[in-house]
């Protein structure tokens, strides 16, 4: 059966959007995401000079960022954008997909749907593998043109098709094939990714022609800020230490979870960018994000799908909890994972029967 969607206009990822925001209470005592900055001396001077100088976006910081991803993954070209979403928006038209129908995953984060509807294409829905919660190039059976991959929560996505493909890489930093997958990959340095930019993204191809043209798109609507290519290379330059201290984080939670859960299976490679767990069922993930929100702790209930009927992303969704891992948590996993527990159990937080 096809999956039911109502008309897709850039309006419905607004009303998607509105929501899940709407569950982001910004007086909550643990955010589920924190940037983790070491700014130093250094790092103060060279904003205080773009400051001084005027130049302030597309400079020297930006083009040394851009290197930094050109030397690391071995990739020949790399445009720094504002942000990951303009990233999608510029590759798709620089690879001459406009208009194109393209299959994508409905379990994602509606900008990698917003960058087809901004180059008019058609969205082919494609459900995910119940496992890994990548594309399942097998569940299409529309026609399409191209694919829109994505490296859900960190998990490598490798497409096998003839068509051609664009990567949302978001979550792909330091994946060990980024730089050569596809037509193009782009990666995201906003905020709640490690590393980050403040904000940011970064197109990464071996296509040339692709590569000017998506330089030309950038130059006109995208332009990176030199803070934000300060704030990246700091970022990037400390991305080892951060990974491994979020790594224990994750660690920590396994070690102290009780309830019933599955992770997400790892065909290839994966950065743990999210660590989401699936609950046995819809009520338990319910209840554990109830009684998490109640105790001042943000979890997410992500990705809402952008289009229903397709069983297992429906599956997927309905019993995924995301839970917070940046190092500044570490001192908190044990209360969260008691507060889990409890919940998995029927028992409130504060429930006589659960001490």
């Amino acid at each position: 059966m096809s999956p039911r969607v109502s008309r897709v206009t850039k309006r419905t990822i607004f009303d998607r959007l509105g929501p899940l925001f709407a569950r982001t209470d910004v007086r909550r005592t643990y955010r589920f995401s924190r940037p983790t900055l070491h700014f130093g001396a250094s790092e103060y001077r060279a904003i205080r000079e773009i400051v001084r100088s005027g130049w302030v976006s597309n400079g020297d910081h930006v083009r040394r960022l851009e290197q930094h991803f050109i030397d690391r993954f071995g990739v020949k070209h790399a445009i720094a954008c504002s942000n990951c979403t303009q990233g999608l928006v510029i590759a798709v038209r620089a690879a001459g997909l406009a208009g194109a129908r393209v299959a994508l995953p409905a379990f994602t984060w509606p900008s990698t749907l917003y960058a087809l509807l901004l180059n008019h294409c058609t969205p082919v829905w494609a459900d995910i593998d119940p496992e890994t919660w990548l594309i399942d190039l097998g569940s299409v059976r529309a026609r399409y043109d191209a694919v829109l991959a994505v490296d859900t929560f960190g998990n490598e996505a490798a497409v096998r098709t003839r068509a051609p493909v664009i990567y949302d890489a978001a979550h792909g930093y330091a994946l060990p094939r980024l730089g050569r997958r596809g037509l193009a990959e782009v990666v995201s340095l906003s905020f709640t990714k490690l590393p980050t930019a403040g904000e940011g993204g970064m197109i990464l191809t071996n296509d040339s022609a692709l590569a000017r043209e998506a330089t030309e798109l950038r130059r006109l609507s995208a332009r990176m800020l030199e803070m934000a290519g300060v704030i990246g290379l700091n970022s990037v330059a400390h991305y080892e230490e951060t990974y491994l201290k979020k790594l224990q984080v994750t660690e920590r939670y396994r070690k102290l979870l009780r309830a019933g859960f599955r992770e997400q299976a790892v065909p290839r490679a994966s950065n743990h960018s999210v660590f989401a767990i699936r609950l046995d069922t819809p009520a338990v993930r319910d209840r554990i994000h109830a009684a998490l929100s109640d105790r001042g702790f943000e979890t997410k209930v992500y990705y809402d799908p952008l289009a229903v009927g397709l069983p297992n992303t429906d599956y997927v969704y309905n019993r995924l909890l995301a839970l917070p891992t940046y190092p500044q948590m570490m001192g908190k996993v044990r209360q969260i994972c008691d507060i889990i527990n409890r919940a998995a159990r029927g028992r409130g937080v504060g429930d006589k029967r659960a001490r």
